[in-house]
């Protein structure tokens, strides 16, 4: 019996060495634009109008780095969300256009640009402020066409490329601002904790938002283990929409995970205001060390039982 017990002690000491092994947390990489071609900036512009302006006027730059004549022709389009990821919509839904739209108020200073080439050139854009423009959020795009030029001596080039530039315009006198968390989804298991959470966030007010926070993975015991930055790329909801944001969590703890019951805590609030709403979801963990664990306990049970069995045939035999 001395054996065995020697034998129960090393099998025990490794169950529980498997236990202590971490979960790798990895970041998700972020790639730089890439600019060339023929350019119009900028890609978004935001701007409030007071109840007492008449107009905004504003300016888009369009470039011509290439070495050819190009003609563009610049149009005006409402737009919304195309689905949770928060692409974008050009004239989708007419019942949201006409809630949200912002073309009708709206206007160029020209619909056809000539550039030559390295030229740029500004393209005034003017809102009108008028009675029917009601407060709230308003959203717009003005596109830019790149015609193909023939003819032009041995320099000829045929371009099919549009181009955008996204208007955000925020009327002031009767904003409703709102931001609910509606969805939580994280990639960990029984097996590992999470590395990564889905936010499903929904803007049930009338004007876009961008939401902002922290998402903090608690151990049982209420400590840090890891976290991360909600919206890091300060993507904006539109109003009556849902969006999907991820958020990768880095470690900030070295200790060892060990089985039970963690949380993830996600703290959030929009731009704007400083009072955090926090939700907070269970996280079931036991790590793969406690199922070697659980395995060497059944080993260990089924070796004395089986010693037990054995030294009983012995003893009776010997009676």
């Amino acid at each position: 019996m001395t054996r065995a017990r020697h034998t129960v002690l090393l099998l025990v000491l490794g169950g529980l060495f498997l236990v202590s092994c971490g979960s790798a947390v990895a970041a998700a990489p972020v790639k730089a634009p890439v600019k060339g071609g023929i350019t119009l900036s900028p890609f978004e512009q935001q701007l409030s109008i007071a109840p007492d302006d008449t107009t905004r006027i504003f300016n888009l730059d369009l470039t011509n780095n290439t070495s050819s004549l190009q003609e563009l022709s610049l149009s005006a389009r409402d737009f919304g969300s195309l689905n949770d990821t928060g692409g974008v919509l050009l004239e989708g839904s007419k019942a949201y256009a006409q809630k949200y739209g912002l073309t009708s108020w709206l206007a160029l200073g020209t619909n056809t640009v000539v550039l030559q080439p390295g030229e740029k050139r500004s393209v005034p854009v003017t809102i009108e402020n008028r009675d029917s423009l009601q407060p709230g959020g308003h959203y717009g795009a003005v596109v830019a066409s790149v015609n193909s030029l023939n003819g032009q001596g041995d320099n000829k080039v045929v371009i099919n490329q549009q181009l955008l530039s996204l208007i955000l315009v925020k009327k002031v006198g009767g904003e409703r601002y709102n931001l609910k968390l509606k969805d939580v989804d994280q990639n960990g298991n029984w097996f590992r904790l999470p590395s990564k959470v889905k936010l499903r966030f929904q803007n049930p007010g009338n004007v876009h938002v961008v939401p902002r926070g922290v998402v903090k993975l608690k151990s049982p015991s209420g400590k840090i283990l890891a976290q991360g930055i909600i919206n890091s790329e300060s993507a904006y909801i539109l109003p009556e929409t849902f969006r999907e944001l991820y958020v990768p969590l880095t470690k900030v703890a070295s200790s060892a995970p060990l089985p039970g019951a963690y949380s993830v805590e996600v703290d959030y609030r929009y731009d704007g205001i400083n009072l955090a709403a926090i939700k907070s979801y269970p996280v079931r963990f036991l790590s793969l060390g406690t199922y070697a664990v659980l395995l060497v306990i059944v080993v260990v049970i089924l070796y004395v039982l089986r010693r037990q069995k054995r030294a009983s045939k012995k003893a009776a035999i010997t009676e």
